[in-house]
């Protein structure tokens, strides 16, 4: 498997809606670049913080090398440790910097594992949650085993990606398999090769305005839980010239297409029964070759679950994977509902199905070549009433670029549309 990647850059679109539905989540630092890191956590924070009507409160659980108190030049002590070790409130030992409640680390403690073991952290994480506020900890990947709360997703930083073979991945796919939800990784970039469309996603992007809850009534939220938190209770022919982004609903890509229909009646494509079927979608698998990704998609339209093939950028091994992406739900709760369907289906191992946002897929300009989608490594799903065929499902335009040159080496023309009806 391979993580989400979501590049610093654009934070402040990526993480609110990959946290909006938990009220605990890990910071895992995967890197030598200490201050990378810290500057990071701070604009994960942040970007949850100024996106959202929900308070915010950072933790900094690097307890053998705190820095998060050095980026904002505030004091490590008191913090953490001194609030567990004497079970007074952490409102006590809580500063209030850029709308983020911030805890330090606190003094160095003898036992940093009892900090990381309590149980005082599920009596945290139900309180924020009652109170629908958001509790981020920073914390070393090789403390998830320890820690005394199961977090509701796990974000990795690391500037290149994450290697799973390492100490700390093994540590990620450990806490996947306690049924952890990895939400992705936060690089410096998309991938060492990030390939491009016609339209600067700039010109697209949308301005996030500023928060509409008064800090206030965040701090008393905040205040409240953190108050209570010591005695509460307790996821061919035909050539492309480039790829386009549509900002109509399907406009120009239905009247390009509507001249020819879907000349192959056996070519039985799944089909997503509604014009605007939802943004978000579940990552479960991906694959080094196409026919083994093509091989799983097989096996789910069977069942009569349709799924996109969506090829990633070559990695720095050279590796072009093959994510394997299953159905189209309006909502990241949806989505997690439909994955323990999908257990219970036996169409996916318990643990596994990533809720991915990922609203973009590339529509054929002529359906008929969706018999010809194979020999791209591609599958096609039929889309609504409209005689559409729709190719892959991607978090931005650019990740849409490998796809695209695979099937304009075939001689598939297409052009990149939202399954939502507006753009995101």
């Amino acid at each position: 498997m391979t993580l989400r990647a979501l590049p610093r850059s654009r934070l402040d679109r990526l993480v609110p809606p990959l946290v909006k539905d938990g009220a605990l989540v890990a910071l895992v630092p995967i890197t030598d670049d200490a201050r990378w890191a810290a500057e990071t956590v701070w604009s994960v924070a942040r970007a949850a913080s100024v996106s959202s009507l929900r308070p915010v409160a950072l933790v900094d659980l690097c307890l053998d090398a705190p820095l998060l108190h050095q980026i904002k030049k505030v004091a490590q002590a008191p913090g953490i440790t001194d609030a567990f070790a004497t079970d007074a409130a952490l409102s006590d030992v809580t500063d209030h910097i850029d709308g983020v409640h911030f805890i330090p680390a606190g003094t160095p403690a003898a036992d940093v594992s009892s900090v990381f073991a309590a149980a005082r952290w599920r009596r945290l994480q139900a309180g924020f949650r009652s109170q629908e506020a958001l509790l981020f900890v920073c914390l070393p990947a090789e403390r998830l085993s320890e820690f005394g709360a199961e977090p509701d997703g796990v974000l990795a930083l690391s500037p290149g990606g994450v290697d799973l073979g390492t100490v700390q991945g093994r540590a990620l796919l450990a806490a996947r398999e306690r049924g952890i939800e990895l939400l992705g990784v936060i690089r410096e970039r998309w991938s060492t090769s990030a390939p491009s469309l016609a339209t600067p996603l700039a010109a697209r992007r949308r301005v996030v305005g500023p928060r509409t809850l008064a800090f206030a009534a965040a701090a008393a939220i905040i205040g409240a839980v953190l108050l209570a938190s010591s005695d509460s209770s307790p996821s061919g022919p035909r050539t492309a010239s480039r790829s386009s982004v549509s900002r109509e609903s399907f406009g120009t890509a239905q009247a390009a297409g509507s001249a020819e229909s879907l000349a192959a009646p056996d070519l039985a494509l799944p089909v997503l029964a509604r014009a605007d079927s939802g943004g978000w979608t579940l990552q479960l698998a991906a694959y080094g070759a196409p026919e083994r990704a093509q091989s799983h998609v097989d096996r789910l339209a069977a069942a009569g679950l349709a799924a996109f093939i969506s090829p990633l950028a070559p990695d720095a091994s050279g590796t072009v994977w093959y994510r394997v992406l299953a159905g189209a739900y309006p909502s990241r709760q949806t989505a997690a509902a439909a994955r323990r369907t999908l257990w219970t289906r036996g169409l996916a191992a318990r643990g596994e199905g990533t809720p991915l946002l990922a609203p973009y897929s590339l529509v054929l300009a002529h359906p008929a070549d969706a018999g010809r989608l194979h020999a791209a490594g591609l599958t096609g799903i039929r889309w609504g009433s409209r005689n559409a065929v729709l190719v892959g499902a991607f978090e931005h335009p650019e990740q849409a670029g490998i796809a695209a040159a695979h099937l304009h080496r075939v001689g598939i023309a297409t052009t990149l549309v939202t399954r939502t009806d507006r753009t995101p």
